[in-house]
């Protein structure tokens, strides 16, 4: 019997990424954001570098400015910080 080991590389669409972060629960989005700070946290750059670059770019939306503008506030006020 011929056997194949097959092995296919999937990059998520940014869509797919915010979808599946969409269908998280508060308690799996806020693990989200902590592991995407000790992510950062090993990168050459300060993480504010990437933030710029991000509001730069001409493909971001007033909407998608909006939403950072709002993670950015309630993270500003939160009780558990």
């Amino acid at each position: 019997m011929m056997q194949r080991k097959i092995t296919v590389t999937v990059e998520p669409t940014p869509h797919e990424l915010a979808f599946e972060f969409s269908q998280m629960g508060d308690k799996n989005q806020a693990e989200f954001f902590n592991e995407l700070a000790r992510l950062v946290d090993e990168w050459e750059k300060p993480f504010c570098f990437q933030l710029q670059y991000i509001a730069d770019h001409p493909t971001l939306t007033r909407e998608g400015r909006e939403v950072m503008r709002q993670i950015g506030e309630y993270g500003e006020v939160t009780p558990n910080a």
